[in-house]
């Protein structure tokens, strides 16, 4: 199958303002580079939207959850099934907030993009906590 190129923005931090253009062969992201006739980048991207490629194909990336098997360090860990994720992590803010009350969770995020912010700010208002720690966001 034939190289074909994808115009498009990254989305690698909050403005999502850099031109890119993504190199794709066979279904799969080969190279990116950026996009020459992006008003703002004018064909430059940073390390991170260079390393597009390796964030997403990384055979070190996580894409399902791991659960701790032996202590914290050892890299001991275990797949576990999304939904016993959730239950896991419901569980623990449940025993946590019973002891310690609402106040003792906090959300950090690091990007400001409104969905996951307006997300957050959902949970944050459900749990009954003001505590939030990263990018300003409206």
């Amino acid at each position: 199958m034939e190289e074909r190129i994808i115009k498009t923005s990254c989305g690698q931090c909050p403005p999502g303002i850099c031109g890119m253009l993504v190199h794709v062969k066979d279904g799969k992201m080969v190279r990116v580079e950026g996009d020459p006739d992006c008003p703002t980048t004018r064909g430059s991207l940073c390390p991170r939207g260079l390393a597009a490629v390796e964030l997403v194909y990384h055979p070190d990336r996580l894409k399902y959850p791991m659960k701790r098997t032996g202590q914290r360090g050892e890299g001991k860990w275990q797949r576990i099934s999304w939904d016993e994720a959730i239950d896991y992590i419901a569980e623990n803010l449940a025993k946590v907030g019973k002891k310690y009350g609402p106040l003792a969770i906090a959300v950090a995020c690091g990007t400001g993009r409104p969905e996951p912010t307006l997300a957050m700010r959902r949970f944050l208002n459900v749990w009954g906590t003001p505590n939030r720690i990263g990018y300003p966001h409206n």
